[in-house]
């Protein structure tokens, strides 16, 4: 069976209990899969979680979780204990990565979606949420002519709603659903399985699988920084406390 993935209820969730399915490895190094996981594995744009599985009383380093053909696999040095099927372990999640993580993703999906609002042309198409340097890519042929004055009409409507302290939301729907609350929903997404989204207020909600903040007060600013044109798309990198 494929990995329950626990961290989808809740980014707030470091902790848990789960069962060892089996230990490999790869070019990787070794790793070991579970049953549910609360670790989020690199994605989406997204950093993976990094954090502890204590096995026997032992804690083991994990240092990087990846996405394979459903299953989660959990990197890192496994050696001082035997790992077998069924055992039951304790998973801990480093908090701060997490919540830097989940900071830095409702960042820019707050910036990607006053983008859209202020210049129809524009659509969100990639986003990296790293630590080196945070920007969302967007397809199209801007209307404005002045950056300057463009990157200053995002940053006063991001800093509204900021101030609103608008709630962030999570859900299942399917995409029937989704193309009700918003029109540009993409035209290839799957007929009939439920999708995971990702809102802000009245904000459109959004295809997305990474961990985020329940509230945008949980974070002190967020400001556009520059704006480029990159291998034909407009990148547009932010930063954010």
């Amino acid at each position: 069976m494929p990995t329950v993935l626990v961290y989808f209820e809740d980014t707030y969730k470091f902790t848990d209990k789960a069962h060892i399915e089996y230990v490999a490895n790869d070019e990787r190094g070794y790793y070991c899969v579970l049953d549910s996981t609360v670790f989020y594995p690199q994605g989406g744009g997204q950093p993976s979680d990094i954090g502890t599985i204590e096995a026997k009383g032992v804690q083991l380093p994990i240092t990087f979780v990846s996405f394979v053909d459903g299953y989660v696999r959990h990197y890192g040095d496994l050696s001082s204990v035997s790992l077998e099927k069924g055992e039951e372990v304790s998973l801990y999640v480093d908090e701060a990565r997490r919540m830097q993580n989940a900071k830095a993703h409702t960042a820019g999906h707050l910036m990607y979606t006053i983008v859209e609002s202020l210049d129809k042309n524009l659509v969100a198409v990639k986003g990296y949420h790293f630590p080196d340097g945070c920007y969302v890519e967007f397809q199209g042929i801007p209307s404005f002519e002045n950056t300057e004055t463009f990157i200053d009409k995002i940053n006063i409507k991001i800093s509204e709603a900021l101030n609103k302290g608008s709630s962030v939301e999570a859900s299942l729907i399917t995409p029937e659903e989704l193309a009700v609350r918003w029109s540009n929903t993409p035209n290839n997404l799957p007929p009939e399985k439920p999708l995971r989204v990702v809102a802000i207020n009245n904000l459109h909600p959004t295809p997305c699988g990474g961990t985020h903040l329940k509230s945008l007060n949980e974070l002190k600013s967020v400001v556009v920084t520059k704006v480029k044109r990159q291998k034909g798309n407009l990148k547009i990198s932010y930063k954010f406390e």
